[in-house]
């Protein structure tokens, strides 16, 4: 397959695994019963509650020992999970699904949009169909329920905000919980102009910008500890940092309009 500049880019970049993304980091409280069990980069977090937990991400196919273990340090057990919610169907935040569920028997939930990503392991993903010679499948699961904007997920007393926020997937996904924006920070990983297999991309990019600058959170996490500076903030034992939320995105809507430019010029589009 031959690939485009910013193809070829993208499938170098996401064909050299970063070392993050397997690297343990201290699972830790965020607020309340939202807590971090993930690595240094994948973001994983558990919802506790008395009637059993929600995990949202699993990382990579590898990653349920670490999440297990994070989970127990805090006190809890894994296996007690009870619904399962992805970010985004992409396998480096969704190939420990199946295992997972199959550990406690939870339940999966997911957006309109990624739902049939999940069901037949990301064989239809934009994705997948834009760089076949890259290993970026996953073990399928079952969605149990499927979300819309605005749905609410509750458990235990604990109601977690479905926001929709598509555009790096079709269904990419942030939550609300305890006052926490889980932001799913719109990076670009596919073409924007021409993608026959997602042909609204850059509509619906431009509205998830629209919401998200409308959202003014003042304590937010996202879908990569990278995206929302964790170490630093995790050291410092606060996550509060409005300032920096608009800078994330202001920062990530400018990569989008930077290659949505070349991609037109590119193809001779104005």
């Amino acid at each position: 397959m031959r690939l485009a500049p910013l193809a070829l880019f993208t499938a170098v970049a996401l064909s050299a695994q970063n070392p993050d993304w397997t690297a343990p980091f201290p699972p830790h409280t965020i607020a309340g019963n939202l807590h971090y069990i993930g690595t240094k980069d994948l973001a994983c977090y558990l919802i506790t509650t008395p009637k059993g937990h929600i995990l949202i991400n699993t990382g990579l196919a590898d990653s349920t020992a670490l999440l297990q273990a994070g989970a127990k340090k805090l006190g809890f057990d894994l296996k007690d999970t009870k619904i399962l919610l992805t970010m985004q169907a992409h396998y480096d935040h969704t190939a420990a699904l199946a295992e997972i569920q199959k550990l406690s028997g939870a339940k999966v939930f997911a957006s309109e949009g990624d739902a049939a990503y999940l069901e037949d392991g990301g064989k239809s993903d934009p994705l997948v169909l834009a760089f076949a010679d890259q290993d970026f499948r996953f073990p399928p699961v079952k969605v149990a329920r499927r979300l819309k904007d605005g749905d609410t997920v509750a458990l235990g007393g604990t109601e977690v905000k479905v926001i929709s926020m598509p555009g790096h997937t079709r269904g990419a996904t942030g939550y609300s919980v305890n006052g926490v924006l889980i932001v799913n920070i719109p990076s670009v990983v596919v073409p924007l102009i021409g993608n026959k297999a997602y042909p609204n991309i850059v509509a619906d990019y431009e509205a998830t910008f629209v919401k998200l600058k409308q959202l003014r959170p003042t304590t937010w996490v996202a879908g990569h500890g990278s995206q929302y500076n964790l170490a630093a903030k995790h050291a410092k034992g606060s996550f509060a940092d409005p300032e920096g939320y608009a800078t994330a995105i202001a920062n990530a809507e400018k990569t989008y309009r930077e290659k949505l430019a070349r991609e037109k010029a590119a193809k001779g589009q104005p």
